[in-house]
């Protein structure tokens, strides 16, 4: 079973280890999920079993996803002479050049 610490933060995880036999499962019928946090110093290992998020998939969220990919390729389309403008312009907001060109696509 695998053990996920979460070594930066809320949104990033790594694969820590393994306990027991990741072929049975345990009695909440959990095949090995396990997150290791980070409190007061000390690592605290929860079990929790594993779901599939709703993704309801609606036409406001389906059009907002496809925004959000041609704001990326969009991005990606850019110079590296046009990038680095949009990285000195957000050097002062506390954010990447490529969050601030994301933010004006999508809301600007």
């Amino acid at each position: 079973m695998a053990i996920l610490g979460w070594p930066q933060g809320i949104l990033k995880f790594k694969i820590k280890g393994k306990l027991g036999r990741p072929d049975i499962p345990d009695t909440l019928g959990i095949w090995g999920i396990y997150r290791v946090w980070r409190r007061w110093g000390k690592e605290q290992c929860f079990k929790e079993k594993f779901y599939v998020p709703y993704n309801p998939r609606t036409e406001p969220q389906q059009a907002n996803r496809m925004k959000f990919a041609s704001a990326v390729a969009a991005w990606q389309a850019l110079t590296p002479e046009q990038k680095e403008l949009y990285n000195k312009k957000a050097a002062n907001l506390n954010m990447s050049g490529y969050n601030l060109f994301i933010s004006e696509f999508m809301y600007g």
